[in-house]
Protein backbone atom coordinates (compact mmCIF):
# COMPACT_ATOMS: atom_id res chain seq x y z
CA UNK A 1 0.00 0.00 0.00
CA UNK A 2 1.45 3.36 -1.05
CA UNK A 3 2.11 5.91 1.66
CA UNK A 4 -0.10 8.97 1.24
CA UNK A 5 1.96 12.16 1.01
CA UNK A 6 0.89 15.16 3.07
CA UNK A 7 1.64 17.82 0.47
CA UNK A 8 1.18 20.79 2.80
CA UNK A 9 3.57 19.24 5.32
CA UNK A 10 6.10 18.49 2.58
CA UNK A 11 5.85 22.04 1.28
CA UNK A 12 6.54 23.43 4.77
CA UNK A 13 9.50 21.06 5.12
CA UNK A 14 10.92 22.26 1.80
CA UNK A 15 10.72 25.87 2.97
CA UNK A 16 12.31 25.06 6.34
CA UNK A 17 15.16 23.05 4.82
CA UNK A 18 15.77 25.72 2.20
CA UNK A 19 16.03 28.44 4.83
CA UNK A 20 18.44 26.28 6.82
CA UNK A 21 20.64 25.89 3.73
CA UNK A 22 20.40 29.59 2.87
CA UNK A 23 21.51 30.39 6.41
CA UNK A 24 24.44 27.97 6.29
CA UNK A 25 25.74 28.63 2.79
CA UNK A 26 24.19 31.91 1.67
CA UNK A 27 21.33 32.33 -0.77
CA UNK A 28 23.50 32.53 -3.90
CA UNK A 29 25.44 29.34 -3.12
CA UNK A 30 22.37 27.10 -2.74
CA UNK A 31 20.95 25.35 -5.79
CA UNK A 32 17.85 23.26 -6.44
CA UNK A 33 19.77 19.99 -6.23
CA UNK A 34 21.05 20.80 -2.75
CA UNK A 35 17.53 21.62 -1.61
CA UNK A 36 16.16 18.37 -3.06
CA UNK A 37 18.89 16.36 -1.31
CA UNK A 38 18.24 18.10 2.02
CA UNK A 39 14.52 17.31 1.70
CA UNK A 40 15.26 13.71 0.61
CA UNK A 41 13.18 14.06 -2.54
CA UNK A 42 14.01 14.16 -6.25
CA UNK A 43 14.46 17.39 -8.20
CA UNK A 44 11.38 16.43 -10.21
CA UNK A 45 9.32 16.15 -7.02
CA UNK A 46 10.70 19.50 -5.84
CA UNK A 47 9.60 21.16 -9.10
CA UNK A 48 6.07 19.99 -8.39
CA UNK A 49 6.01 22.42 -5.45
CA UNK A 50 8.27 25.29 -6.52
CA UNK A 51 9.60 26.43 -9.88
CA UNK A 52 12.90 27.73 -8.45
CA UNK A 53 14.62 28.68 -5.20
CA UNK A 54 13.35 32.25 -5.43
CA UNK A 55 9.77 30.93 -5.30
CA UNK A 56 10.69 29.01 -2.14
CA UNK A 57 12.13 32.13 -0.56
CA UNK A 58 9.07 34.17 -1.55
CA UNK A 59 6.87 31.56 0.14
CA UNK A 60 8.92 31.84 3.34
CA UNK A 61 8.66 35.64 3.30
CA UNK A 62 4.91 35.46 2.69
CA UNK A 63 4.33 33.06 5.58
CA UNK A 64 6.50 35.09 7.96
CA UNK A 65 4.93 38.44 7.10
CA UNK A 66 1.42 37.01 7.43
CA UNK A 67 2.15 35.85 10.99
CA UNK A 68 3.79 39.15 11.89
CA UNK A 69 0.95 41.22 10.43
CA UNK A 70 -1.55 39.20 12.46
CA UNK A 71 0.40 40.16 15.59
CA UNK A 72 0.34 43.83 14.59
CA UNK A 73 -3.44 43.66 14.09
CA UNK A 74 -3.86 42.14 17.55
CA UNK A 75 -1.92 45.03 19.09
CA UNK A 76 -3.73 47.73 17.11
CA UNK A 77 -7.15 46.39 18.12
CA UNK A 78 -6.28 46.19 21.82
CA UNK A 79 -7.70 48.63 24.39
CA UNK A 80 -4.37 50.27 25.20
CA UNK A 81 -3.44 53.88 24.49
CA UNK A 82 -1.97 54.80 21.10
CA UNK A 83 1.43 55.33 22.73
CA UNK A 84 1.31 51.92 24.41
CA UNK A 85 0.33 50.29 21.11
CA UNK A 86 3.20 51.96 19.29
CA UNK A 87 5.64 50.86 21.99
CA UNK A 88 4.32 47.30 21.65
CA UNK A 89 4.68 47.45 17.87
CA UNK A 90 8.29 48.62 18.17
CA UNK A 91 9.09 45.97 20.78
CA UNK A 92 7.51 43.30 18.57
CA UNK A 93 9.58 44.34 15.55
CA UNK A 94 12.81 44.28 17.55
CA UNK A 95 11.95 40.97 19.25
CA UNK A 96 11.27 39.37 15.87
CA UNK A 97 14.68 40.49 14.61
CA UNK A 98 16.34 38.73 17.55
CA UNK A 99 14.08 35.65 17.65
CA UNK A 100 14.58 35.00 13.94
CA UNK A 101 18.10 36.30 13.52
CA UNK A 102 19.07 33.45 11.16
CA UNK A 103 16.15 34.33 8.91
CA UNK A 104 17.13 38.01 9.10
CA UNK A 105 20.64 37.06 7.95
CA UNK A 106 19.18 35.11 5.04
CA UNK A 107 16.98 38.05 4.02
CA UNK A 108 19.98 40.39 4.19
CA UNK A 109 22.00 38.04 2.00
CA UNK A 110 19.09 37.66 -0.41
CA UNK A 111 18.58 41.43 -0.78
CA UNK A 112 22.31 41.89 -1.37
CA UNK A 113 22.12 39.27 -4.11
CA UNK A 114 19.20 41.10 -5.76
CA UNK A 115 21.09 44.40 -5.64
CA UNK A 116 24.13 42.81 -7.29
CA UNK A 117 22.05 41.71 -10.28
CA UNK A 118 20.00 44.89 -10.42
CA UNK A 119 16.69 43.40 -9.28
CA UNK A 120 14.20 44.89 -6.81
CA UNK A 121 13.07 43.32 -3.51
CA UNK A 122 10.11 40.95 -3.56
CA UNK A 123 6.62 42.38 -3.18
CA UNK A 124 6.14 40.78 0.25
CA UNK A 125 9.08 42.67 1.76
CA UNK A 126 7.92 45.97 0.29
CA UNK A 127 4.35 45.32 1.39
CA UNK A 128 5.42 44.54 4.94
CA UNK A 129 7.57 47.67 5.18
CA UNK A 130 4.82 49.91 3.82
CA UNK A 131 2.18 48.25 6.03
CA UNK A 132 4.28 48.67 9.16
CA UNK A 133 4.92 52.33 8.44
CA UNK A 134 1.21 52.93 7.86
CA UNK A 135 0.34 51.38 11.22
CA UNK A 136 2.97 53.49 12.96
CA UNK A 137 1.76 56.62 11.18
CA UNK A 138 -1.88 56.05 12.22
CA UNK A 139 -0.87 55.44 15.84
CA UNK A 140 1.20 58.63 15.98
CA UNK A 141 -1.73 60.61 14.53
CA UNK A 142 -4.05 59.01 17.10
CA UNK A 143 -1.64 59.79 19.94
CA UNK A 144 -1.45 63.42 18.83
CA UNK A 145 -5.24 63.75 18.61
CA UNK A 146 -5.65 62.30 22.11
CA UNK A 147 -3.07 64.59 23.65
CA UNK A 148 -0.53 61.81 24.28
CA UNK A 149 2.07 63.30 21.90
CA UNK A 150 3.13 66.84 21.14
CA UNK A 151 1.03 68.44 18.38
CA UNK A 152 4.23 69.53 16.63
CA UNK A 153 5.44 65.96 16.07
CA UNK A 154 5.95 65.18 12.38
CA UNK A 155 4.80 61.55 11.91
CA UNK A 156 6.94 60.96 8.81
CA UNK A 157 10.12 62.13 10.54
CA UNK A 158 9.28 60.21 13.70
CA UNK A 159 8.76 57.01 11.74
CA UNK A 160 12.04 57.52 9.88
CA UNK A 161 13.85 57.88 13.20
CA UNK A 162 12.20 54.79 14.70
CA UNK A 163 12.75 52.77 11.54
CA UNK A 164 16.43 53.72 11.55
CA UNK A 165 16.65 51.95 14.93
CA UNK A 166 15.15 48.79 13.42
CA UNK A 167 17.59 48.92 10.52
CA UNK A 168 20.59 49.60 12.77
CA UNK A 169 19.62 46.64 14.95
CA UNK A 170 19.27 44.39 11.91
CA UNK A 171 22.72 45.45 10.69
CA UNK A 172 24.27 44.69 14.09
CA UNK A 173 22.60 41.28 14.15
CA UNK A 174 23.76 40.35 10.65
CA UNK A 175 27.30 41.75 10.87
CA UNK A 176 28.85 42.05 14.31
CA UNK A 177 26.37 39.99 16.30
CA UNK A 178 26.79 42.55 19.09
CA UNK A 179 23.18 43.72 19.23
CA UNK A 180 21.31 43.60 22.54
CA UNK A 181 17.50 43.43 22.60
CA UNK A 182 16.98 45.34 25.85
CA UNK A 183 19.25 48.15 24.66
CA UNK A 184 17.44 48.33 21.31
CA UNK A 185 14.07 48.54 23.07
CA UNK A 186 15.40 51.23 25.42
CA UNK A 187 16.55 53.32 22.45
CA UNK A 188 13.16 53.20 20.73
CA UNK A 189 11.32 53.92 23.99
CA UNK A 190 13.58 56.93 24.54
CA UNK A 191 12.54 58.30 21.13
CA UNK A 192 8.87 57.77 21.96
CA UNK A 193 9.29 59.41 25.37
CA UNK A 194 10.58 62.61 23.73
CA UNK A 195 7.41 62.71 21.62
CA UNK A 196 5.08 62.79 24.64
CA UNK A 197 3.14 65.89 25.53
CA UNK A 198 4.52 67.26 28.85
CA UNK A 199 1.05 67.82 30.32
CA UNK A 200 -0.39 64.43 29.29
CA UNK A 201 -1.62 62.47 32.34
CA UNK A 202 0.25 59.26 33.15
CA UNK A 203 -2.91 57.15 32.67
CA UNK A 204 -2.72 57.80 28.91
CA UNK A 205 0.39 55.66 28.59
CA UNK A 206 -1.06 52.34 29.80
Amino acid sequence: MRHKVDHEERKKNIVQESLRLFGLKGYAAVNFGMIADACKISRTALYAYFKDKRAIFNEAIDEATSRIEAKYAEIVHSRHSADAKLRQICTTVLSILFDYRDFVCVISDYLAQLRRVGETPVTYIKRHTIGLKRIMHSLIIEAKSRGEYEKSINPTRAIALLYSQFEATAVRITTTGGADLSEAIDRTNAILAVMRAPDAPARLFN
